[in-house]
């Protein structure tokens, strides 16, 4: 449900720095229009953009060229809607690398916590230089906290996680974000089922009814999440749970693990409940994941699978994965946050049905929570092709999907991870045009924005993407950015070279 801060934040026109007039309209020749609402391709079509919004679209030839316009020659080219991220953390620098890419648009899941020489990310200011056209960044909707329960004797992300362990905390905690401006909740695994249901029931009431997105809190199943009105899930967490025929045992054994802090190392121990997700797998049953989609599809329950970070915790042992040449875009701190650290561990494990202890070397990244030794790695790997078949298996089944990536998730990358997104939509067997939606038409969708984004018709918002090659041919064409508009804003090859290493133009 959409509120007045994301009304008026999508409504608002962008204006270049020191713009003492309105640009002149902006003429797109020649291109072939994708506009992403299920329509087949327009070929040899002119695009009008005046101001921030698309006036005209007809026949090269047969659509009158304002006088005074600039003139954009798209033969050869083809033209879709501006890209969303609808799963990122948003870093200052990351801005212009969103557009670069044709990423006009992103939902912000909340803001990393300060520390000493590194405040935490001043989201809404960012929005507010983005309205003004002080600052080059995509559309941004955005929460800055999120709502969880104890991991241990505390919250997962202090700074960043509001503690909620009782109805009451719940009920306030919403009151006061509602109150703060924060545009949708996002709820975290620890919550209580108590603390969880009344975050949602508290969200729904109006004037202001706020989405409930994020992970499904481990002792709640996925199909009680849907029907108590959560909008989206991140990552697919709990629906493999929900699509096992042991689903009673392992959720009790999940439960219990949390419980004895199971999942506390120095942060969380995220993977502590990632080898419970193997055995759903191992016990993956089609009628109980049937049942699930359905409901899904009957409640409206969106899914973010962000296979992207599924990906890497099952490619950290490929060197040819972890020495991405895009890396070189990144910032030294964030280069230096993405190096896996070499640890070694002690664990247990059974050999002839003798119990033993021998050393591992783990691959750690202490500050996500992530312990992985190699048995782990290699477990990731089945959970990603896992997950690849859970999202094609949803998809067939009408569930909704959004495309995500959890920028700055290690070799997530701004922007350009959504096309590694788009990529493994295809691999999981969406067809490019239904994955090229994901990214366009369905978080317009999603955010009751039809009106306005999503599509390329007239009298939308001017967020596009010129492409150098055929997406519908291959989905790996988004990459061919030619020229981004971003809210009527034209942003050609010079800029956008420079903007992709994260430089403001």
């Amino acid at each position: 449900m959409k509120t007045l801060a994301v009304a008026l934040l999508l409504a608002l026109p962008s204006l270049a720095v020191g713009q003492a007039k309105p640009t002149p309209p902006l003429a797109i020749t020649g291109a072939t229009v994708i506009d992403c609402t299920g329509a087949a391709p327009q070929q040899d079509m002119t695009v009008i953009v005046t101001g921030d919004r698309i006036t005209e679209i007809g026949k090269t030839g047969k659509v009158a060229v304002p006088e005074g316009a600039q003139v954009i020659k798209a033969d050869g080219k083809f033209l879709i809607p501006g890209m969303w991220d609808m799963h990122a953390h948003v870093e200052k620098e990351f801005l212009p690398q969103f557009v670069a890419n044709g990423v006009t648009g992103v939902r912000h899941m909340f803001s990393r916590p300060g520390v000493p020489g590194l405040p935490s990310p001043n989201v809404r200011e960012w929005q507010k230089e983005i309205e003004a056209g002080r600052l080059v960044g995509p559309r941004v909707v955005a929460t800055t906290r999120m709502l969880d329960g104890l991991n241990g004797r505390a919250p997962v992300i202090p700074g960043s996680a509001v503690a909620t362990r009782t109805p009451d905390e719940a009920r306030a905690a919403v009151a006061q974000m509602r109150k703060d401006g924060e545009e949708f909740l996002k709820v975290y695994p620890f919550l209580t089922p108590e603390a969880f249901f009344a975050i949602l029931d508290e969200a729904a009431k109006g004037p202001t009814k706020l989405a409930v997105a994020g992970h499904v809190p481990h002792a709640v199943s996925a199909a009680d999440a849907s029907d108590r009105g959560m909008k989206s899930f991140e990552h697919c967490y709990g629906v493999l749970f929900s699509c096992s025929k042991d689903e009673a045992r392992l959720r009790k054994e999940l439960v219990a693990i949390m419980a004895a802090g199971g999942m506390v190392r120095d942060t969380l121990d995220a993977a502590a409940a990632w080898r419970l997700q193997v055995k759903a797998l191992d016990s993956y049953d089609d009628a109980a994941a049937d049942a699930l989609f359905k409901k899904f599809v009957k409640n409206g329950t969106w899914q973010v699978p962000t296979l992207v970070t599924r990906r890497v915790w099952a490619s950290l042992s490929d060197p040819t994965f972890t020495n991405d040449p895009r890396k070189r875009t990144l910032l030294p701190r964030m280069r230096f946050a993405w190096g896996a650290l070499q640890a070694e561990s002690v664990v247990t494990v059974r050999i002839f049905g003798a119990v033993v202890k021998v050393k591992e070397t783990e691959k750690r990244f202490p500050i996500l929570g992530i312990w992985l030794t190699a048995r782990d790695i290699e477990q990731q790997r089945i959970l990603f092709e896992g997950h690849i078949k859970l999202v094609g298996a949803m998809h067939k089944a009408g569930v909704k999907l959004l495309a995500g990536t959890d920028t700055p998730v290690p070799y997530c990358f701004p922007g350009s991870g959504v096309h590694d997104e788009l990529e493994l939509f295809v691999k999981a067997g969406l067809t490019p045009a239904e994955a090229l939606r994901t990214a366009t038409r369905n978080p317009a969708e999603y955010f009751d924005r039809l009106k306005d984004l999503g599509t390329v018709e007239r009298g939308k918002l001017a967020d596009l993407v010129l492409l150098d090659a055929n997406p519908l041919d291959n989905i790996k064409n988004v990459r061919s950015v030619h020229a981004v508009v971003q809210n009527g804003r034209l942003f050609e090859k010079p800029a956008l070279a420079k903007m992709a290493d994260g430089r403001q133009p």
